[in-house]
């Protein structure tokens, strides 16, 4: 039994990995182990407390507040992580066999990350590599600065606007009404607007118009309520002084939303992904989301950038690590995390089936396909993300005859995000 508080054991856990030895023999000293058994409830679905609980052995049963319910064993992918972690909970989390668990406090665990985070900034001032342009340097240099920023409170990230804020911690109280619901969403009229319209489009048209937000969300549903809500909201989320900026910004806008306009017509070609449609193209709007970062933080600064490809090599040395950090700011779940770090390394690997980041990355490359840009990979049925996805017997030009054959829904995609 000790084993289990070996702290090279606790790296079997995704939050754990970047530890090092004394950090996580800290966090090991933390650890409260726990044997319980079958029926035991962990937590229920709208609890608000302060601990992280990851599976060990056995199994457990997660309930959403509609009923609906689903089952994860130790050995799954998804026990690679902490139960949970959204507050309020988002499941009733029962074992359903005799279970084996590690429950440490939340704040630890983001003590020891933030810690290691602020380590990592110091090793990166006094650390010298070669570069290959003074672009690439002073990208360097900036995200150094960054960093350091972020750590002294001198640069604070973009919050989410406060209608979607609203909208999603209401959306996780099961007693929620959709009339308590619109009344939020109506103190922003064009959120308000913008949703009806989106009810009236012909992505989800019914039988006769709807004419309130009341009504829209009723037609959508609470979960495509909640992603609609926070795609319109990040549309005027930053407003940069700066030309060059502005023009950075709706090109960046303008790929996001054609990367999730994708994203959601393969969502709704593939099969067994697990995943809603409107999930996966709200990770597909975000999956550049650290780009509004990034230049919040030129623009705040007055860093001096007067050429267009200067700021591009910026964005792009920054975008995957200021993505990571503005998600987790915001509470979003994990493979959203993932996805904003990882869009762009065409060769990861994971266990387990597709997931958001493999939707995301063959939705990019559609999108360059589309454009005639070059592709970042020789063929891509050879990108690990297009053989993990659910679509069949298809090769890479089916998928794109599909994709040709949706461009309808592309672009009705396209009109909704780009109200």
């Amino acid at each position: 039994m000790q084993a289990l508080f070996d702290p090279q054991a606790l790296k079997r856990f995704v939050p754990f990995q970047g530890l090092d030895d004394h950090h996580l023999l800290l966090l090991a000293s933390q650890v409260n182990y726990q044997k319980v058994p079958a029926g035991y409830c962990l937590f229920e679905a709208g609890d608000i407390d302060s601990n992280e609980f990851f599976l060990l052995s056995g199994e457990v049963e997660l309930m959403t507040s509609d009923g609906s319910r689903r089952r994860l064993t130790a050995d799954s992918e998804q026990a690679a992580r902490q139960l949970s972690r959204l507050r309020p909970r988002q499941y009733t989390v029962s074992t359903t066999a005799q279970s084996e668990l590690l429950i440490i406090d939340a704040d630890m665990i983001e003590e020891l990350q933030e810690e290691m985070r602020q380590s990592n900034v110091v090793e990166e001032t006094y650390f010298v590599d070669e570069v290959n342009s003074i672009e690439e340097a002073e990208g360097r240099e900036l995200l150094k600065d960054f960093k350091v920023a972020l750590r002294n409170n001198s640069f604070v990230l973009p919050s989410l606007p406060e209608v979607a804020m609203k909208v999603r911690r209401l959306l996780d109280d099961e007693s929620a009404s959709a009339g308590q619901i619109a009344n939020v969403v109506n103190a922003d009229p064009a959120i308000a607007a913008k949703l009806i319209r989106a009810a009236n489009s012909p992505v989800y048209h019914g039988s006769k118009a709807c004419d309130t937000t009341q009504g829209a969300i009723v037609r959508l549903g609470l979960d495509t309520t909640r992603q609609l809500v926070i795609s319109f909201a990040l549309k005027d989320l930053f407003k940069p002084r700066s030309s060059l900026l502005k023009k950075t910004m709706l090109k960046t806008w303008q790929t996001s939303v054609e990367v999730a306009a994708i994203s959601l017509v393969i969502a709704r070609r593939s099969m067994g992904l697990g995943y809603p449609p409107e999930e996966l193209m709200l990770a597909g709007l975000l999956h550049n989301v650290g780009v509004i970062a990034v230049l919040s933080y030129i623009d705040s600064h007055q860093t001096q950038v007067d050429d267009e490809h200067k700021v591009q090599v910026m964005v792009d040395q920054l975008k995957a690590e200021a993505g990571e950090l503005m998600l987790k700011h915001w509470r979003f779940p994990e493979d959203f995390i993932v996805t904003a770090k990882e869009a762009t390394h065409w060769q990861r690997e994971h266990v387990g089936k597709a997931d958001i980041c493999d939707v995301v990355q063959v939705a990019q490359l559609h999108n360059m396909m589309r454009h005639k840009r070059p592709l970042p990979v020789a063929q891509i049925d050879q990108l690990p993300a297009f053989i993990k996805l659910p679509l069949g017997e298809l090769t890479p030009q089916l998928t794109i005859k599909i994709l040709d054959e949706s461009r309808e829904q592309i672009a009705e995609a396209q009109h909704l995000l780009n109200q």
